[in-house]
């Protein structure tokens, strides 16, 4: 699958391409010093016997997706809730193995993938899991095009679905093909491509039919009524029963389509809780106090808003400032996002 290209060379062919490495041609210490520029960037990496570490890897860019291909030895990778705080990243991971088995180790409950299931990862949550020697498929998707689109975005991390689901089987068939089709796209066509290839994650994930109008109809106003209260969360006269005349229905049918998310009132909560993380890593806000930032997030009692942060993000407030300020300082935080990050693997 990773030499389809006729022999040429991908870097010399698209503008799609990101960085291609095979360690195998590098010196033991390059190629642990790739992984953690690459892996270690999210997560942290146990392998199981160093010594014999190897990786081939290349990514794509579709727009503000990134397509990855990656074959390695036996590992463990975990994020921590001081990891998830302390860069802010936001996004989903949907992988595929191709080969190899992967395995959930967060203790919390069994969760185990073969080869053709798919799997969920939410870079806003904690997770951990185990791999053998493996080769798969991940796209990398910005919360901010996925999330509008499911009808549970929060409860997405760590699920595995069975291969032999056929909107499975669909979504497997589609990334292949984009896996094979990219090297002759530029950006453009490449970008194109974005928002089908998110909807068919939505759909996929929400276990939506097709042909099922009704329940689509339903996704798509929740997304849209998701997407107005991402663009209000801050605005201290939003609630529910204005959200409802805005979109021209009742409270019990939002509170319908909200049920996934514990009400609306709650997924208005984690949005301002969201915002507020970002508010307290941002240097330009460094002059505000802890109060103040949960103030302007809705929160009008300090102790009230250290308790829910810590809830939702596993750290406080004060802990996740200070692991900012120590960012601030020494310049460790090189970019916005994971995705600004990506960009500079191989350079």
């Amino acid at each position: 699958m990773f030499e389809n290209s006729g022999g040429k060379e991908l870097k010399d062919l698209r503008p799609t391409l990101v960085v291609k490495k095979d360690t195998r041609k590098m010196p033991l210490k390059r190629a642990l010093d790739f992984w953690q520029e690459t892996a270690g960037s999210l997560y942290d990496v146990n392998i199981s016997q160093p010594e014999a570490f190897h990786t081939t890897h290349c990514t794509f860019r579709l727009g503000e997706l990134l397509l990855t291909y990656c074959v390695s030895v036996a590992q463990k990778l975990s994020r921590s809730s001081y990891r998830v705080g302390a860069d802010g990243y936001d996004h989903f991971e949907v992988q595929f193995f191709l080969a190899g088995h992967w395995s959930r180790q967060d203790g919390r409950q069994e969760a185990q993938a073969a080869p053709g299931d798919l799997i969920i990862h939410d870079a806003a949550q904690a997770h951990a899991g185990s791999a053998s020697d493996f080769a798969n498929l991940t796209l990398f998707v910005p919360r901010s095009m996925l999330a509008p689109l499911l009808t549970s975005p929060d409860e997405q991390n760590m699920r595995v679905l069975c291969a032999d689901e056929p909107m499975v089987g669909l979504l497997r068939n589609h990334m292949d093909n984009l896996w094979r089709v990219l090297p002759l796209l530029d950006e453009r066509q490449a970008a194109a491509l974005a928002l089908p290839t998110v909807e068919l994650i939505a759909v996929t994930l929400n276990g939506i039919k097709r042909q099922d109008v009704s329940r689509g109809i339903s996704v798509a106003q929740l997304g849209e009524i998701r997407r107005y209260i991402d663009a209000h969360a801050l605005d201290p006269t939003i609630d529910p029963a204005g959200i409802a005349a805005a979109f021209g229905i009742s409270l019990r049918k939002l509170t319908y389509l909200f049920s996934g998310d514990g009400g609306v009132a709650t997924y208005l909560q984690k949005r301002r809780l969201n915002l507020a993380r970002a508010a307290l890593r941002d240097p330009a806000q460094a002059h505000k106090s802890i109060a103040e930032i949960g103030l302007e997030h809705g929160f009008v009692y300090a102790h009230n808003f250290t308790r829910a942060f810590q809830r939702l993000h596993g750290l406080t407030p004060r802990e996740i400032r200070a692991v900012a300020q120590r960012n601030w300082m020494t310049g460790t935080h090189e970019s916005r996002s994971w995705f600004d990050r990506a960009a500079l693997w191989g350079r």
